[in-house]
């Protein structure tokens, strides 16, 4: 194992623990408040290099499995766990990638989303379109658990992010339910790739039962997102109600 992928793989960890434990500072401080934004800020940066990190280590994996681990080179059963498993951790990095870049292009742009019509910023939205599509099909033919639950997850959230960006008209406080569920969106993917990745270690002895661990924040994070978007439009309504 080369020093290069070593400082890679270290520093990904590193970056990753950050981010997971920066995650619960803006999500638990008062919205706009300067630890709000300060940390907001911290976790994106954190989980920026997470993602860039991720990517690389990923497509070592996908690519060249067998520079990093020799003992594959007479497994290809195991090569192709490794290899489908990298494909479900690039996907998860799209959509990490999405939903915080998205979080924040949202905060920016607020009530104009002229600016979110750039191709930099669709693309994301897009591509995760095309992962999901793709891990879906890779799921189906293999009865990949976690690639069967996140495809229709990261489809759900990729519609959702270029409804938001090309809508003729959205809710006044749109743009600040797509910023909150963006980085609640982010976070659910880093948990999931913690436990999807160190989790195989962890819970291994228990099973089957380790997939409630790599599904859970998905499910949790599902309906913080439903429950914040119902919150923001039912005051948005009330406020309409009494103008």
């Amino acid at each position: 194992m080369s020093y290069s992928y070593q400082a890679i793989l270290y520093s990904h960890i590193l970056a990753g623990a950050i981010a997971l434990i920066l995650f619960w500072v803006p999500v638990t401080a008062k919205k706009g408040a300067l630890n709000h934004r300060k940390f907001g800020a911290h976790y994106r940066h954190a989980m920026q290099w997470t993602i860039y990190s991720g990517v690389m280590l990923a497509g070592v994996w996908l690519f060249a499995p067998v520079a990093v681990n020799p003992n594959l080179a007479d497994n290809p059963a195991a090569v192709a766990n490794l290899q489908r498993f990298a494909i479900f951790l690039l996907h998860l990095a799209v959509q990490m990638y999405a939903s915080v870049m998205m979080g924040q292009w949202a905060l920016d742009a607020k009530q104009s989303r002229l600016s979110l019509r750039r191709v930099s910023r669709i693309a994301p939205a897009v591509l995760l379109t095309a992962t999901s599509l793709f891990i879906g099909v890779i799921g189906i033919m293999h009865q990949h658990i976690l690639m069967l639950v996140f495809a229709p997850l990261g489809l759900t959230l990729s519609v959702s992010q270029l409804r938001f960006i090309f809508a003729k008209q959205v809710a006044p406080k749109a743009w600040l339910i797509e910023h909150l569920g963006g980085y609640i969106g982010s976070g659910i993917a880093a948990y999931t790739a913690f436990a999807a990745f160190g989790g195989r270690t962890l819970f291994s002895d228990i099973g089957a039962w380790q997939y409630a661990f790599w599904v859970l924040p998905g499910l949790i994070g599902g309906i913080a997102i439903s429950r914040l978007s119902r919150q923001y439009r039912t005051s948005t309504s009330n406020n309409t109600r009494q103008a």
